[in-house]
């Protein structure tokens, strides 16, 4: 676990860079039941990306809607504290490239049968071997499009060992291959 860095929105918004992580602890009892499932800190995980007009995004597939694209503002307004800022390690991340690949799932229905596989897999004490799609018309849930968006757009393999629809949002900060910079207040 790592120490908060509480920041201000309006103070930090210029530090965040297209391609970051946002790693979102729980406000529902679904978020909560997510912790729970994987025994880590973050239910949801998103990403971070700068508009043509300036405006700071938050790229997700979220349940019920699937791929969304949003003001980052507006989320750190309804879930303060929530949202930890999170930088890929590597000197020559493309996190342009990254974003590219989040974008083509916007639009895209949530990936519900891979999130139940993941619950099925954790209540019988099994583990299936999984293949990674590379196409981005696969269905996916909210940690699983992060990891094929850092996978196919900036080659990194987020979480090594396992496939991008094994990839829990608490995965992404444990794997290493990522910092923590701070929390978002309003």
């Amino acid at each position: 676990m790592h120490a908060i860095r509480p920041k201000e929105y309006g103070e930090v918004r210029g530090e965040i860079r297209d391609g970051d992580v946002l790693l979102w602890k729980p406000t529902t009892l679904a978020g909560r039941l997510i912790c729970w499932g994987t025994g880590q800190p973050y239910s949801h995980a998103s990403m971070a990306a700068w508009d043509p007009a300036g405006r700071l995004r938050n790229v997700e597939m979220i349940q019920w809607r699937g791929g969304c694209y949003e003001p980052l503002s507006q989320h750190v307004e309804r879930y303060p504290g929530r949202c930890e800022v999170w930088r890929p390690k590597r000197p020559l991340y493309n996190g342009q490239a990254a974003v590219v690949a989040m974008l083509w799932l916007l639009g895209r229905p949530y990936g519900w049968m891979d999130l139940l596989h993941i619950a099925a897999e954790k209540v019988m004490g099994i583990h299936h071997c999984r293949l990674d799609s590379d196409s981005p018309d696969t269905l996916r849930f909210c940690s699983e499009s992060i990891a094929y968006s850092l996978r196919v757009g900036a080659k990194i393999i987020a979480c090594p060992g396992k496939a991008d629809s094994q990839v829990s949002p608490g995965d992404l900060a444990a794997s290493g291959f990522a910092d923590y910079q701070f929390t978002l207040f309003p």
